[in-house]
This record gives C-alpha cells, sequence and structure tokens, in this order.
C-alpha cells in the first residue's frame, strides 16, 4: 500500500509530468522536422547550390581577366602607334 502512496504522491507526479512534457515536445520537433524537409526537399541541396556558385564566380572571374588583358593589349596597341 505504500507504494501506491508514493506513485501517487505529489514528490513524484511533478517530475513525472516535466519529464512527458520534455519528451513529448521533444518528439514533436522531431516530427516536425522530418516533416519539413519531406515538404521542402530543395533545402538539402544548399551545397550543391553554394558549389555552382562558386564555379560560376570562377568562370566570371577567368572571362573579366581574360576581358582587361585584352584592353591592356588594345591600349598598349594604341600607345606604340
Amino acid at each position: 500500500m505504500d507504494k501506491d502512496k508514493f506513485i501517487y504522491s505529489s514528490d513524484l507526479k511533478y517530475p513525472l509530468w516535466i519529464i512527458a512534457i520534455s519528451m513529448a515536445i521533444f518528439i514533436v520537433f522531431i516530427a516536425g522536422a522530418v516533416s519539413y524537409s519531406r515538404i521542402f526537399p530543395e533545402g538539402e541541396d544548399i551545397r550543391i547550390k553554394h558549389l555552382e556558385q562558386h564555379h560560376d564566380e570562377q568562370v566570371k572571374y577567368d572571362q573579366m581577366i581574360e576581358l582587361l588583358e585584352e584592353i591592356k593589349g588594345n591600349s598598349e596597341e594604341e600607345i606604340s602607334e
């Protein structure tokens, strides 16, 4: 009988409620994260998009260098004439 009294006492009831609510919040958070990743799958492609941006920037940088060298060559030809 003392065991039943201890289980229903407020000394144990409140910590058990806190643990139960914490676990419920954790489960809801995990379920929300999983459902969000299924609804918006493009969030996983961020790294690929980032790497593509670096590649595109490098191509533009190379084109800019080529144009600057061409301008430099044209200006040197005009000076030598």
